[in-house]
This record gives C-alpha cells, structure tokens and sequence, in this order.
C-alpha cells in the first residue's frame, strides 16, 4: 500500500482529490488529511506516510515551508516522503520550472484524472530511490535559481526568466521573458539587486533592474526590451541612459 497524506487548506479541492485517488487506486491509502503545514508536519512525524499531496500556497506557512522542515529532520530512523506538489496559481509556471529541474511532480488545481495518473505513476517509477523532495531543496539552493518573496509565500526563476524589474513603492514588479503576466515581488528593488548575477543584470537610475541578455536598443529616454516571448518599452531618465550607453 502507499500510505498517503493530504494537505490542502481548501475543503472542497481536498474532497475532490480524495474522491478521485479512491476511486482509481486500490493501493493508495489516504492515511491522514490536513488543513496546514503545521498540523500536516505533525501527523507526517507520528504516521510516517509514503507520499504527500502538498498543496503549495497555504494561509499560514506553506508547502515550501514544511517541504524545508521536512528535510531538516532527515536523518536517524526518518526519511521524508516523496511529494507531489499542488497549485492553483497562474505564476506558478516559474515554479514548476524548478520542479521540473527537480524531478518533482506537481498537479494544478483543479486536479485532471489523467494528470494524477501521470503522477503517480511517477511516485511509482520513483520510489525507492532518491525522494523527489530532496532534489527540490538541492535545486532551490543552486546559484542558478531565484527565490523570491510573493503574496502567497515564495516563487522561483531562473534568470533568463526575467526581463526586466521595477520599482513599485516599496515592492517591484517582475516582467518575463515570456508572455505571462507581471507578478509583484514583496520585496524592495535594492534587495532584489543583491540576489540578481551583476553579470546578466544591469540597474539603470533608481527603480529599474533590466536583463541585459535582452536590450537591444537605447533612445533618450528609453530602452527597448526584447525577448523570446514579449517585447518592452521602458521608460528611464536621460541620465540613466547615458550611464547605460557608458556601461555598455
């Protein structure tokens, strides 16, 4: 059997994937459901389960978070469990690249029969060997990943993810290189500056971070952006360009 825990702050998709793993896999026993990080570390210590089906943005901490604490623990008598990640959010296509990187399996809520089939059939050709967890962690802690603060917790990219970034009182706004949408990054513009590679990011003036793998011309009061996936125009100050041009 694969003993199983759900933690999923939602009644209602908790409900729903508990119907659907009853109903497609004899051999999947939900050992415990829990509605936090907190509670959910607790069972996991006392029931020792197999799998976790970990909802990622919760009220509180977050699946990050006991994703952390988990390996923390590693150690002795205790393994942690594999993990198939969830999530309901749009920007969370940057994470999953880190999933991917991973060998982490992650499902978006609302969750398809055929998507918790691959998933699991992907627990199966995994277990065993090392957990899907423990490569996460490994790779959120490689130079090559970003991390930063959002709404709900934490979201991760790669650098050639980001356009350009720009100051928004005292948080920034995120461009990609693709054509999703901007996400705000909960955290003041020369804070993200110490994390960005100066290699591949340049600050022109006050309130704006570009990738310079993605300027391709400079006017007098602008700079044009271009990428695999979107196309910007950004404003700056006349004495930030000639310090560009400089620079360049």
């Amino acid at each position: 059997m694969i003993r199983t825990i759900i933690i999923e702050d939602e009644y209602l998709p908790r409900r729903m994937l508990r119907e659907k793993l009853e109903q497609r896999f004899s051999d999947v026993e939900i050992i415990a459901e829990c509605e936090n990080a907190e509670e959910a570390l607790v069972e996991i210590l006392r029931l020792r389960p197999d799998l976790l089906f970990l909802d990622i943005q919760m009220s509180g901490k977050n699946g990050l978070w006991l994703a952390a604490e988990l390996i923390r623990m590693k150690g002795g008598t205790f393994a942690p469990p594999d993990v198939i990640f969830t999530t309901g959010y749009t920007y969370s296509e940057y994470l999953m690249k880190a999933f991917e990187l991973a060998a982490v399996d992650y499902l978006v809520k609302p969750v398809s029969v055929e998507a918790l089939d691959k998933a699991v059939a992907r627990f199966r050709e995994r277990a065993g060997t090392t957990t899907g967890l423990q490569n996460l962690m490994d790779a959120l802690n490689e130079d090559k990943l970003l991390k930063f603060k959002s709404l709900n917790g934490l979201f991760v990219l790669r650098p050639d993810d980001i356009a350009y970034i720009e100051a928004d009182r005292d948080y920034a706004l995120v461009f990609f290189a693709g054509n999703a949408k901007e996400e705000y990054v909960f955290e003041r513009l020369g804070e993200i500056e110490k994390k960005l590679p100066p290699a591949k990011f340049l600050r022109t003036g006050k309130s704006v971070i570009v990738n310079r793998k993605y300027i391709r011309k400079i006017t007098n009061n602008s700079i044009r952006i271009v990428t695999p996936g979107a196309n910007y125009r950004v404003e700056v100050s006349r004495e930030a360009i000639n310090k560009l041009k400089d620079t360049l």
